[in-house]
């Protein structure tokens, strides 16, 4: 296993990436406008990209009207126009809401980077699903399901292939997938016997991702997916992650009027969004 790294490490190293490799610098770039839906929050930046994270509801702290942890959101009702320096420079914040926005930030930087970079900086590909992979996986070697992932579950079941759920509310799981659930208690030697990881970029939101990455052992193969994850693979790749699967907004202003009216992925995926899959190599 590798030393743990510092929380948020994947995010403060990854806007550098973005600050040095950009052709504009951060001050010049600005908020255009911001949605933060039931489901998903989306940006829109001066530039025309989009990015998206998923809206993470269930961390809030009482979640009800005024709750003390919204009032830690900065800029809120004046973020038009606000440059991305200064709200990135809220990047160590705890709180989810505020986590959501800056990730959306470093989704649309990136979007805009995978534009410009050099041919063949990525392996990427489109309208690929990154739980797809999971077809591709060994059914005789345990896979290690981070969260309660309804299609990786379902795809696994369909294989007849072993695997474990980690996941923080056990009543989210279904009653045949109980006997598969670990307790945080027995995680490491879980991960120990492991063919395969397969987690969402809500880790990102929770400030998790760091710590769980470094308790991979080398060799084990890493996937991580779902829009929150539509950033450089840089700074994943470099943990021992094999593929990442995110999200590239094609249509700023329709996916925010989609997610600003409640919508979700089966609203904007294949409209407003585009799947793509970056793997470690081609």
């Amino acid at each position: 296993m590798t030393k743990a790294p510092k929380p948020d490490q994947i995010l403060n190293d990854t806007i550098a990436l973005l600050r040095d490799r950009l052709p504009e610098p951060l001050e010049s770039i600005t908020i255009e406008s911001v949605v933060v839906g039931v489901f998903f929050t989306g940006v829109k930046l001066s530039n025309g990209y989009g990015g998206i994270c998923f809206t993470p509801v269930d961390l809030i702290p009482e979640s009800v009207c005024c709750t003390i942890a919204a009032s830690a959101m900065p800029y809120c009702g004046n973020m038009q126009g606000v440059s991305l320096d200064k709200v990135l420079d809220h990047i160590s914040s705890p709180a989810p809401l505020v986590r959501a926005v800056l990730i959306s930030i470093v989704n649309a930087l990136s979007a805009w980077y995978f534009d410009i970079c050099p041919k063949g900086t990525y392996c990427i590909e489109d309208d690929t699903d990154a739980f797809d992979i999971v077809d591709e996986i060994d059914p005789k070697k345990p896979v290690v399901v981070v969260g309660a992932l309804w299609p990786v579950i379902h795809r696994l079941k369909q294989r007849g292939a072993s695997y474990r759920i980690f996941e923080l509310n056990r009543n989210a799981l279904r009653d045949d997938e109980l006997p598969f659930f670990v307790p945080p208690e027995m995680q490491d030697a879980a991960l120990a016997e492991a063919g395969c990881v397969v987690m969402t970029g809500a880790t990102m939101v929770t400030g998790t991702t760091e710590d769980l990455l470094s308790r991979i052992p080398k060799g084990v193969q890493v996937i991580i997916g779902g829009p929150t994850i539509s950033m450089i693979p840089d700074l994943f790749f470099e943990m021992g992650v094999t593929a990442i699967g995110g999200d590239i907004v094609t249509d700023p202003d329709s996916l925010l009027t989609t997610i600003m009216q409640g919508g979700s992925g089966y609203h904007f995926f294949g409209k407003s969004a585009r799947k793509i899959l970056i793997r470690k190599a081609c």
